[in-house]
C-alpha cells in the first residue's frame, strides 16, 4: 500500500478516506489538517512583493529586492501574530532568522499574511493591484 493525500471534498472523497483508513497497516499515521495556501494567494503575495520592490520604498535606507520584501513581510506578520522568528547565531558567526515558510501556512494563515501586507502597504501610499 501507498501513502495517500486526500481532499475531502463530498461523500465519495470521504468514503475514500475511509478506505483508506480502514485498509491501512498497522502503525502507519493518519494525519488531518487545514488546506493548505493556495496557489492564488502565493502568487498574489510574490506580487505585491515584486510591486513594493519596483515602488522603490527602502527599508533599513536601502531598496529591497522582492524575496527582501517577502521575508520582511513574513518576518512582521509572525511578531504581529505574537510567533516572533527566532534569532540564531549562523553557523559562520551570522545573524539567521528562523520562521515559517509561506507553504506551511493554511489558507486563513495565508489571507491574513495578504492582509497585512496589504494594510502596510496602502499606511505607505503602495498601490497593489488585485
Amino acid at each position: 500500500m501507498e501513502g495517500a493525500t486526500i481532499l475531502l471534498v463530498g461523500d465519495r472523497t470521504r468514503a475514500a478516506a475511509c478506505d483508506l483508513l480502514n485498509r491501512a497497516p498497522e502503525g502507519w499515521v493518519v494525519t488531518i489538517d487545514a488546506p493548505r495556501r493556495t496557489l492564488q494567494q502565493s502568487s498574489r503575495f510574490w506580487a505585491t512583493c515584486g510591486e513594493v520592490a519596483r515602488s522603490q520604498v527602502s527599508w533599513a535606507g536601502t531598496q529591497q529586492d522582492k524575496q527582501s520584501w517577502h521575508d520582511l513581510f513574513l518576518s512582521g506578520w509572525h511578531v504581529v501574530k505574537e510567533k516572533p522568528p527566532r534569532l540564531l547565531v549562523g553557523l559562520e558567526g551570522e545573524r539567521v532568522s528562523l520562521v515559517r515558510h509561506t507553504h506551511t501556512l493554511s489558507q486563513a494563515e495565508m489571507s491574513d499574511l495578504l492582509d497585512y501586507t496589504s494594510a502596510w502597504c496602502a499606511m505607505r501610499g503602495i498601490t497593489v493591484k488585485e
